[in-house]
């Protein structure tokens, strides 16, 4: 087995109207929450996680520009993906877009929307993650980052109930889960 690190983002606040719901851009509110997440990764990162080199993104305005300000933080190399599949997915879905990363990939994040990814999150956990568990009930606000440890020879094999929560950032003012 491989230890493999799933980072997962909900996007940034949007705003209420746009062109149609593919179409909302985020707010201010929401650039900072992103340029927020960006600036986090690098104390995130010290504590042992490994920084992802390939980030999966919905089509979506908002989720490409939470993904773009926060892509930069990553490093050189990062590759960015826009996946439509993504938009309106559900969390069996996502599981089926990280099925087909490549697995020389040792972490990837996930850019996209609830309650997808707070479902994601919930699966994705091993039912002996009481801690992480607990703290996934506070949800899954915009901008809130999770990063769970998996240990998997192959991305294919990612599974309900096959993972850790090794961290959890909530957006300006609430509390930061530690794991």
């Amino acid at each position: 087995m491989t230890p493999r690190w799933l980072w997962v983002l909900r996007h940034a606040k949007a705003g209420a109207h746009g062109p149609d719901d593919h179409g909302r851009s985020i707010t201010a509110r929401g650039r900072r929450q992103a340029t927020g997440v960006a600036s986090a990764l690098a104390a995130v990162a010290s504590s042992g996680l490994v920084l992802p080199t390939v980030v999966l993104c919905s089509s979506a305005d908002r989720a490409r520009q939470t993904a773009e300000l926060v892509f930069g933080a990553l490093g050189p190399g990062a590759e960015l993906v826009v996946d439509p599949a993504l938009y309106q997915a559900d969390a069996l879905d996502v599981i089926d877009v990280l099925h087909e990363v490549d697995d020389d990939v040792a972490a990837v994040m996930v850019v996209g929307h609830n309650p997808a990814l707070y479902e994601l999150v919930v699966a994705l956990l091993d039912p002996e993650d009481a801690d992480g568990g607990a703290r996934m009930r506070s949800g899954f606000p915009t901008a809130a980052l999770a990063v769970v440890g998996l240990d998997l020879a192959s991305w294919r094999q990612l599974t309900t109930g096959s993972g850790t929560l090794l961290d959890l950032l909530l957006p300006e003012g609430q509390t930061r889960g530690h794991g």
